[in-house]
């Protein structure tokens, strides 16, 4: 059931450089406290600037997805719907999950599954590694959307627009050859189905223990 969620979205892939791990709980990432600033359009920023203003945005909304939970789900109608709550309340120790139509619920074990926090990581773990610069970041003025793109070996050059609203991510898309691969993202206020679909996950994942 995991390959066909990975397979249903190359987004999963570009924007996770860990494989899916076995664990009770999401691990939780260490982030700055940062106030991002959203560009001016009019700006002419160096791609320092931008990039830095793009790592400030990545960190805030990866935070906040981790202090109030979120939902990302696919345009596509046919698409995934991803859960994540806060670690505090996980349910039976389990705090994220996915659904696809045909009833399909399983565990999600990585926090960068999330597009949410996808970016983040990413950049974490790139400068850890003396990589930063293998990450390109640049602002489309004419849409008010970041763009990236990064070099992901085997998993060849991924290319990510991401739309902003009030200093988060509130949407990503895929700039490669699947352009309708693309996701909302939605903090907090998570509804009864969003709840149940990590409750129904993390019951079938325990039953067959």
């Amino acid at each position: 059931m995991l390959q066909k969620f990975k397979n249903t979205s190359s987004l999963a892939i570009g924007l996770s450089l860990a494989v899916l791990m076995a664990a009770c709980s999401i691990p939780t990432p260490s982030l700055p406290s940062v106030s991002p600033t959203y560009p001016n359009p009019k700006a002419k920023l160096t791609p320092a600037e931008v990039t830095d203003q793009f790592v400030k945005i990545a960190d805030a909304s990866c935070r906040k997805a981790l202090e109030v939970g979120v939902v990302e789900q696919s345009v596509d109608p046919e698409g995934f719907t991803l859960v994540m709550v806060p670690k505090a309340q996980a349910y039976k120790d389990f705090s994220a999950a996915y659904f696809q139509p045909e009833e399909i619920y399983e565990l999600i074990w990585e926090t960068d599954a999330f597009s949410a926090c996808g970016a983040s990581m990413s950049f974490a773990l790139a400068i850890e590694g003396g990589a930063e610069s293998d990450i390109k970041v640049s602002y489309n003025t004419a849409e008010g959307k970041f763009e990236t793109t990064q070099d992901l070996g085997e998993y060849g050059v991924t290319r990510l627009s991401y739309t902003i609203a009030k200093n988060l991510f509130s949407g990503i898309q895929s700039l490669g050859n699947n352009t309708a691969d693309a996701r909302t993202i939605r903090y907090g206020h998570l509804t009864d189905a969003d709840w149940n679909i990590l409750r129904t996950a993390v019951d079938a994942f325990l039953a067959d223990q």
